[in-house]
C-alpha cells in the first residue's frame, strides 16, 4: 500500500562488525554507534555530510545513501523527486565497521518511509534489495535487524537467522588511522582454501555462535581463531597480530579483524548497566584498550579507541513529517545589495562566498525582517541552535540552503561550544544592584568571534561542497585580518578543510601572548599567519586594497572572514535575542526594554544589537563601550568622526580607528541610500573623517546610541572593582563595557557583552587582578610549542606576493609553505587536535558467504 508521501524522514542505522574471526562472509553483529539520515522534499537536490567523511565522502549522486534511496523509489515504481540528504556519521569509513552498510540500508528505509510503503520482513525484500548494491549480507543483516545475524545464500536468494548475543559484552575497537579499502584487503587473498583450513573455520564458528549465545565467554578465546582471511591481512596491517595478541594476554574474551579491517575488536565481559558508572576493576575493557593502543604504538600505528556494546535493534525511523513538496521559501530580506551601488539583489551565496561587493562596498539586507510580539513569544521557548535556525532562515531563501541543512550546519557550529546555551546570561549579584552579563566565550578559542566564524567556516565548506558537486571551481582563498580573537576563530574554523587556503594578518606585536599563540601554534597547510608592521588598521587595510583588486580576486578566489562579511553579522543578530529571552526568564515582563553594553573597536558586534533591534527585539539603547581609540565613542557622543593614530592598550582587539561596519550604519541611517554613503565614504578615505552631521541626525543616531570610553586606568579599576565586589573576572575588553555600565542605572535594565575568557589576557594585566586566572586546559603550554609565522612589511604588494608565490607553489605540487617555524625554548612535535577528537568508533565492511573465497 501506498500512502501520501511524507514531506521528511530520518532514520539511524548502526555500525555492524562482520566475521568475527572465523565466521567469513556470513557472520555480522550490530554495535551502538550510529549514523543519522534526514530525506527532506526539497527544491533541489542536495546532500549535505557531518561528522565522519564530511571532507571525502561524494555530495553527488554516486553517494551510497542517494544510490539507495534512488533504489527504493525505482523498487516502488515512484519517480524521486528532489531530495535533500542531511547524513550525521558517526561510523569511521574504510575502517571495517559498516559504515557502506549503514549508507545503503538507511537510504533505503529512508527511501521507502518517506514514500510511505511497507514491506514484508518475512520475505526479507529490504535484505534482497541491500544486498544489489552490497553484494553480500554480514554487514547489512546486522545492520538492518540488530542483534548477531548469520546470513546464508539458498541459491536464489539471500537469508539471515537473527540471535541475540548474552549480556555483559563490550567491544573494545581500535580503528587505526590508516583507512583500509575492502578491495585491497581482499585482493591479498587466495582463490582456494584447504579442506583442513575449512573445518577449523567451520568448527570456529559453530563454537562462536553457542559461546555469544549461551554467555559461554571463556570459549571466546578458541571460537574467534581464524585460518582463512586474518593470516594474509596481517602481512598488509602490521598491527593485527600484536593487538590481538596483547588483548588476549591483557584479559580480553577474544579479539579478531572487524570486516575486512582496518579496525581490530577485542570482546570483554563484566558490565551491568552503564559502563560508565560502574567500577572499572569489575571490567577488563580500560585494560583491553590500554593494551590494545599500546601494541599498535610500539608497531608506529596510531588510532582511536571506542568501547561499544552489541545492541539488538538495527535501522529504524526515528522521525516523520507529513506534509508535500514544499515550494521555495525566499528570503524575507529579499536579497543582498551594496552600500555603494544599486543593482539586482545578490544572493546569500554570493554575499558569503565575496565577503566585500564588488564596487567596494559592504553587503546589507535588501529589507531588514520583522518579528511582531507572537513571533518573539514563540521564539522564547527555544533553543539557541533552535532560534538561530529561525532568525537565519529569514535571511537566507530555502532555495539556497535548504532548511534541514541549514539546521544542521547550525548544530554543526555551535557542537564545540562547552554550554547548549552558547552565550549564557550570568548574573552577578542581587536586587536592584545587580549586573547581567552575556558571556560569549565558551566557544573553541573562547572568544565572542567564534560564534559567527564556526558558522562562517561551516558555510565555506557546504557551499564549495555544493559548487564541487555541480562541476564548477571550489576553492577558495581566505584573506583575513585581526586585532586578536577574529585571527585565531576563523582559523580554528578553518584549519584542515579541504579547497580551502586562509592567510590572517595581525599586527606584529600588537595582540595578546596568547592570541597570537592560538593563531601561530596551528601548523595546518592551509594555515599561514602574517604578521604585517603596522597597526590593525594597516592589516585592515590591505585586505580591503586587496580585494578590491577584480584580477587579484577572482585569480585566487578571496573570500573573507572579518566582520565585513555578512554571515558574521546575521551569526551575531542570534545572541541578542537569546539574551533578552534569557533576561526575561529572570523576572523581567515580555515587552519591558532591554539595553546592551557592547565592547566594540571594529563596530561589527554593536551593528549585530542594531539589525536586532530594527527586527522587532524591544532594545531602548546600545552602549557603545572603547578603549583609549575612542572614534566611535566621539561619534555617538559629540558627532565627531575623525581617525586618529591607534594607541595600544590594554584591550587590544579594539585597537582600532576605522571601524570598518561603520559604513553599513551609516547606509542606514541615510535611508539605504547607496550614492549617499558612497559620497561619505569617499570623503571618510580622503579626509579621515566624517563631515559633521546636522542636529536632526545625530538626535536620531543618539536615540538608539549611547557610548563610553575607557582609558587603561578604566579597565584596571573596573577589574579589580568585580574581582572584590563578585569575585568574577571580566578581561580587558569586557571591563571596558562594565566602566561604561557603571555610569548607567538601573544597572538591571542592561546587559553588558562579554567577549572573551579573562585567561587569554592574563599576562598583560595580572597586577590588575593580584593574580593570574585559571587558564582552560586546552590554552595550558600553548606558548612553548613551535610556531609558523612570517613577518611582512606594512603593504598590499608584501601579501600579494605572498599569495601569488604559495599559490605557484600549489600549482607545481609543492607542500611547502612560504612562513617560517620560530623556535620554542622547548622544541617538540606539534600534533594538529588529537584524532580522539574525531566522532565515530567502529563498524564492519564487506563480505559474501560462508566458506567461499573466491572474491
Amino acid at each position: 500500500p501506498f500512502l501520501t508521501m511524507r514531506a521528511s524522514v530520518t532514520v539511524r542505522a548502526p555500525a555492524t562488525t562482520a566475521n568475527l574471526g572465523p565466521g567469513f562472509d556470513a557472520l555480522g553483529m550490530a554495535l551502538d554507534l550510529w549514523n543519522e539520515v534526514t530525506l527532506e522534499q526539497s527544491t533541489r537536490f542536495s546532500v549535505y555530510i557531518q561528522g565522519e567523511g564530511a571532507d571525502s565522502l561524494p555530495k553527488d549522486e554516486s553517494n551510497l545513501v542517494v544510490r539507495a534511496t534512488k533504489l527504493a523509489f525505482a523498487k516502488a515504481g515512484v519517480e524521486m523527486p528532489p531530495l535533500t540528504f542531511i547524513c550525521k556519521n558517526s561510523i569511521p569509513f574504510g575502517s571495517g565497521l559498516g559504515s557502506s552498510s549503514a549508507a545503503i540500508i538507511s537510504g533505503l528505509v529512508a527511501g521507502f518511509a518517506l514514500i510511505g510503503r511497507t514491506l514484508r520482513i518475512a520475505d526479507e525484500e529490504l535484505l534482497q534489495y541491500a544486498s544489489e548494491l552490497e553484494g553480500h549480507v554480514d554487514n547489512i543483516s546486522a545492520c538492518l535487524y540488530g542483534g548477531l545475524q548469520v546470513g546464508i545464500h539458498t541459491g536464489s536468494r539471500w537469508r539471515t537467522s537473527t540471535l541475540q548475543p548474552a549480556p555483559g559484552l563490550l567491544c573494545v575497537v581500535l580503528t587505526p588511522e590508516s583507512k583500509m579499502a575492502t578491495e585491497a584487503a581482499r585482493g591479498v587473498l587466495g582463490p582456494d582454501v584447504s579442506r583442513t583450513d575449512a573445518v577449523f573455520n567451520l568448527a570456529r564458528s559453530a563454537l562462536l555462535v553457542h559461546a555469544l549465545t549461551s554467555g559461554n565467554f571463556d570459549e571466546l578465546r578458541h571460537a574467534t581463531e581464524d585460518r582463512l582471511h586474518q593470516p594474509p591481512r596481517a602481512k598488509i596491517m602490521a598491527a593485527l597480530t600484536p593487538v590481538i595478541e596483547a588483548a588476549l594476554a591483557a584479559g580480553a574474551k577474544g579479539a579478531f579483524l572487524s570486516g575486512a579491517g582496518s579496525s581490530i575488536l577485542a570482546i570483554t565481559t563484566g558490565v551491568r548497566g552503564d559502563p560508565s558508572l560502574q567500577d572499572a576493576r569489575e571490567r577488563r575493557d580500560v585494560v583491553v584498550a590500554a593494551a590494545m593502543q599500546s601494541a599498535a604504538a610500539a608497531v608506529g600505528v596510531s588510532g582511536v579507541i571506542r568501547t561499544l556494546r552489541p545492541v539488538t535493534v538495527g535501522a529504524h525511523v526515528v522521525s516523520t513529517t507529513e506534509g508535500s513538496a514544499p515550494d521555495a521559501v525566499p528570503s524575507a530580506c529579499q536579497g543582498y545589495t551594496s552600500t555603494r551601488s544599486r543593482g539586482t539583489p545578490a544572493s546569500f551565496e554570493d554575499v558569503v562566498m565575496q565577503g566585500l561587493a564588488a564596487d567596494g562596498g559592504l553587503f546589507v539586507p535588501v529589507t531588514v525582517p520583522q518579528v511582531d510580539a507572537d513571533t518573539l513569544a514563540r521564539w522564547r521557548q527555544l533553543s539557541f541552535t533552535d532560534l538561530a535556525l529561525e532568525i537565519m532562515s529569514l535571511y537566507i531563501s530555502t532555495d539556497e540552503i535548504p532548511r534541514g541543512v541549514l539546521g544542521a550546519l547550525i548544530a554543526r557550529s555551535y557542537s564545540t561550544f562547552s554550554t547548549h546555551h552558547v552565550t549564557p546570561l550570568v548574573k552577578l549579584g542581587d536586587g536592584s544592584d545587580a549586573v547581567y552579563v552575556l558571556e560569549q566565550f565558551h566557544g573553541p578559542t573562547f572568544a565572542f568571534k567564534d560564534v559567527a566564524l564556526q558558522f562562517l567556516g561551516n558555510l565555506f565548506e557546504y557551499f564549495l561542497g555544493q559548487r564541487k558537486a555541480k562541476g564548477l571551481p571550489h576553492t577558495i582563498t581566505v584573506v583575513g585580518a585581526t586585532s586578536g580573537d577574529t585571527g585565531g576563530a576563523a582559523i580554528y574554523g578553518l584549519r584542515g578543510k579541504e579547497n580551502v587556503v586562509v592567510y590572517i594578518l595581525h599586527p606584529h606585536q600588537r595582540v595578546a601572548k596568547l592570541q597570537e599563540a592560538q593563531m601561530t601554534t596551528v601548523l595546518d597547510a592551509n594555515v599561514h599567519n602574517v604578521a604585517v608592521d603596522g597597526d590593525f588598521d594597516d592589516c585592515q587595510r590591505i585586505v580591503k586594497t586587496l580585494f578590491a583588486d577584480d584580477a587579484f580576486r577572482r585569480e585566487h578566489n578571496l573570500a573573507a572572514i572579518n566582520s565585513i562579511n555578512w554571515a558574521r553579522i546575521l551569526a551575531q543578530i542570534v545572541y541578542y535575542f537569546y539574551g533578552y529571552f534569557r533576561w526575561l526568564d529572570d523576572g523581567h515582563a515580555a515587552g519591558d526594554k532591554i539595553n546592551f553594553v557592547v565592547p566594540t573597536g571594529n563596530f561589527g558586534d554593536a551593528l549585530a544589537g542594531y539589525y536586532a533591534r530594527a527586527m522587532g527585539l524591544p532594545v531602548g539603547k546600545i552602549v557603545v563601550a572603547t578603549n583609549r581609540n575612542d572614534i566611535l565613542h566621539r561619534f555617538f557622543s559629540a558627532g565627531d568622526y575623525s581617525s586618529k593614530k591607534v594607541e595600544p592598550s590594554l584591550a587590544p582587539a579594539m585597537d582600532i580607528s576605522i571601524p570598518s561596519n561603520f559604513e553599513r550604519y551609516l547606509f542606514h541611517l541615510f535611508h539605504n541610500d547607496p550614492e549617499q554613503t558612497a559620497t561619505l565614504m569617499k570623503y571618510a578615505r580622503d579626509h579621515s573623517a566624517l563631515p559633521k552631521f546636522d542636529a536632526a541626525i545625530m538626535a536620531h543616531v543618539q536615540g538608539i546610541f549611547q557610548s563610553n570610553a575607557s582609558a587603561d586606568s578604566d579597565i584596571r579599576a573596573t577589574i579589580e572593582a568585580y574581582k572584590a565586589r563578585f569575585a568574577y573576572l571580566p578581561c580587558p575588553h569586557t571591563a571596558c563595557g562594565l566602566h561604561a555600565l557603571s555610569k548607567l542605572q538601573p544597572s538591571t535594565d542592561y546587559v553588558c557583552l562579554a567577549t572573551a575568557h579573562p585567561a587569554k589576557f592574563g599576562d598583560d594585566i595580572a597586577d590588575a587582578r593580584g593574580y593570574t586566572p585559571p587558564v582552560p586546559a586546552v590554552l595550558e603550554g600553548l606558548l612553548k610549542l613551535p610556531r609558523r609565522v612570517v613577518v611582512v612589511p606594512n603593504s598590499s604588494d608584501s601579501v600579494r606576493q605572498l599569495i601569488e608565490e604559495a599559490a605557484s607553489r600549489a600549482r607545481r605540487g609543492s607542500i611547502a609553505i612560504a612562513t617560517a617555524v620560530i623556535p620554542q625554548p622547548t622544541p617538540r612535535v606539534y600534533t594538529v587536535a588529537t584524532l580522539a577528537l574525531v566522532v565515530g568508533a567502529a563498524l564492519g565492511v564487506l563480505a559474501t558467504t560462508a566458506l567461499s573465497r573466491r572474491r
